[in-house]
């Protein structure tokens, strides 16, 4: 799963899959949809008032989902 999608089901679960530096992948994520940069205390109304959107984005990311599976150590 690439950060991007990580930032989607987030988004869109409201549970953290990025933490530190990654979570800017959120960030860019849900500013896209205001077109400006979010901030941290506007991420729930963000993440709320765009929700259909990222649904779609979340419901994308299951219907492309793949059959392969990666080893643990690699």
């Amino acid at each position: 799963m690439t950060k991007r999608e990580c930032a989607i089901v987030t988004a869109y679960t409201g549970f953290s899959m990025l933490k530190g530096n990654d979570l800017g992948h959120l960030y860019r994520y849900l500013s896209g949809f205001i077109g400006r940069p979010v901030y941290s205390h506007e991420i729930p109304a963000v993440a709320e008032a765009y929700r259909e959107q990222i649904k779609q984005d979340f419901l994308a990311l299951c219907r492309n989902a793949t059959d392969t599976e990666v080893d643990a150590d690699g």
